[in-house]
């Protein structure tokens, strides 16, 4: 891939090749704007294109470095991330860092340090990377991509040059889904309107069931079915994703980590980092089922009010949308959703987070 596979970032895209052609990149930068929409590609096409021996803006695919990119092994080019289970980029990975980029590149122009969830480097870990910003080294671009800009010092923000990334086309998303998944249009029309520019959560709707179950916990809840019972079920379901997803995640490191025999650090590294991967994975899965319990309370509430289904979301349905008597206590159903999710965020037990949940959306 190279800038061309970024779809409706114009704009940033623009900025990255200006920047590339007229040899003038800074050594700091923040990728900033919604989840699934390009950042993190747009980060890993900027460490390819700075460091491709072939273009000049942007990467040409087929050198070896840009091959090496591709395959996850290039050694001028480190990808960091929240590690362990307390989410966090520690100061120890950013000490390494700042030690690593004082020295000339292996074998590329460029040394690149594409820091994912830039906003969950703890305060230390932030003083110690403001250091490098305030004097950085010749060749080493930092490139920070995140959600949550102010979580960051404004003193590492205003050493940065920010680029915003937007949400993506309601009708690129139908594009993509039906181009890469082959889905039918009209779902793919249901997905994208769910996914709100998200290409990430676009794909992750078509492909697992959590859309469906969402929709018939909010059934069922509707239907008077003990809260109680549906909780059980739910957890059921976290548990038998949580080892699917534990699965998914120590293929992956096995992967990539080859078949060397590892020393007993780099082994309880691994093991943290697998345990923070998990983590973060089975967290964003539990959020998902949230948001999209979430929009059918909201569409709910919206389509009571206005009648319009060009508003609605879960446009695919609009048939139960229709047989709903009223909004009854949608807003206040919307409210307990955010509350759990903010009771998740700030790591409280799930089953009784969702029990709890369960019980409020029950109410009359």
């Amino acid at each position: 891939m190279s800038f061309e596979a970024i779809r409706d970032q114009e704009v940033p895209v623009r900025l990255l090749r200006t920047m590339i052609q007229r040899e003038r990149i800074p050594n700091g930068l923040l990728f900033w704007g919604p989840s699934g929409v390009g950042k993190r590609l747009a980060a890993q096409e900027l460490a390819k294109a700075v460091n491709c021996a072939e273009r000049k803006d942007s990467a040409c695919d087929v050198c070896l470095s840009c091959r090496k990119m591709d395959h996850g092994n290039h050694p001028d080019v480190k990808t960091l991330a929240p590690m362990k289970k307390s989410r966090v980029i520690p100061v120890e990975t950013v000490e390494d860092v700042n030690e690593l980029a004082t020295l000339h590149p292996h074998e590329s122009p460029w040394r690149v340090f594409i820091f994912q969830e830039a906003d969950r480097m703890n305060l230390a870990a932030q003083n110690h990377f403001l250091k490098t910003l305030e004097e950085p080294p010749g060749q080493s671009l930092f490139i920070l991509v995140t959600e949550f800009p102010r979580v960051l010092l404004p003193t590492i923000r205003s050493r940065c040059q920010l680029i915003r990334f937007g949400s993506l086309r309601a009708e690129t998303i139908v594009s993509l889904l039906r181009e890469q998944r082959g889905a039918p249009e009209e779902t793919a029309r249901a997905v994208a309107a769910v996914a709100q520019g998200q290409m990430s959560r676009a794909l992750d709707l078509l492909e697992s069931e959590k859309r469906e179950v969402m929709l018939s916990v909010a059934g069922q809840i509707g239907e008077g079915k003990s809260p109680n019972a549906l909780a059980e079920d739910f957890m059921k379901r976290l548990e038998d994703l949580k080892k699917q997803v534990a699965s998914q995640v120590k293929a992956r490191l096995q992967d990539e980590g080859g078949a060397e025999e590892l020393t007993p650090d780099d082994r309880k590294q691994a093991e943290e980092r697998e345990e923070a991967m998990v983590d973060a994975l089975l967290r964003q899965e539990v959020l998902e089922h949230l948001y999209i319990l979430e929009t059918w309370y909201r569409d709910v509430l919206v389509y009571a009010a206005t009648g319009d289904a060009n508003r609605v979301f879960n446009q695919d349905q609009m048939a139960r949308l229709e047989a709903q008597p009223s909004a009854g206590n949608a807003e206040r159903r919307i409210e307990a959703v955010e509350r759990a999710r903010d009771h998740l965020n700030r790591f409280i037990n799930e089953e009784r987070v969702f029990r709890d949940l369960f019980f409020t959306l029950a109410e009359r």
